[in-house]
């Protein structure tokens, strides 16, 4: 139920309500409504890695599936990508995460400063593209929707000609 609720709007006396149990008994469980998004973000955190390790020939393929998981577990819910584009819970969870993104971007040949540069980048356009979307405040209409493909296809061609630039194959 927490996952599934704008965090703007999320109570503790709401989620005891849907749980069907007091607000006392949830407190038991969960120290306040902080406590309840971090361990909201941890779980998600865990849906949205992908299930194979990236390699150099496999670190695009990683972090295409990130972005479309992420965007299929968070783009639903009214404010949480914002909520983690802004900072708020994004420690949660979020180490196993990011230590694969930079695993997968080093195997694309980044040295891990640029990798982690790199990484911020990314994920906060997809992050910027996921809030955009699930606010209904994207530029596209159903005449002319936008692609989130292409989205990630230009931010990994940047991504790919950002450490060309940098580390030339010898």
């Amino acid at each position: 139920m927490a996952a599934a609720t704008d965090p703007a709007t999320l109570t503790m006396a709401g989620v005891a309500a849907e749980l069907g149990v007091s607000t006392s008994a949830l407190y038991r469980w969960v120290a306040d409504r902080d406590a309840l998004l971090d361990l909201v973000a941890a779980d998600v955190a865990t849906r949205v890695l992908p299930g194979f390790t990236p390699g150099p020939d496999s670190w695009r393929a990683w972090l295409t599936d990130w972005a479309h998981r992420l965007r299929r577990e968070v783009g639903g819910v009214p404010g949480y990508a914002h909520r983690l584009l802004t900072g708020e819970h994004r420690d949660a969870g979020h180490a196993p995460v990011e230590t694969a993104a930079l695993a997968a971007l080093t195997a694309a040949g980044a040295d891990p400063a640029s990798a982690r540069q790199y990484w911020y980048s990314f994920s906060s356009a997809v992050l910027g593209w996921v809030t955009l979307e699930s606010g209904a405040r994207f530029p596209g209409t159903a005449a002319e929707p936008m692609s989130f493909d292409v989205h990630l296809g230009v931010l990994l061609g940047g991504l790919e000609a950002a450490i060309r630039e940098a580390h030339p194959p010898s």
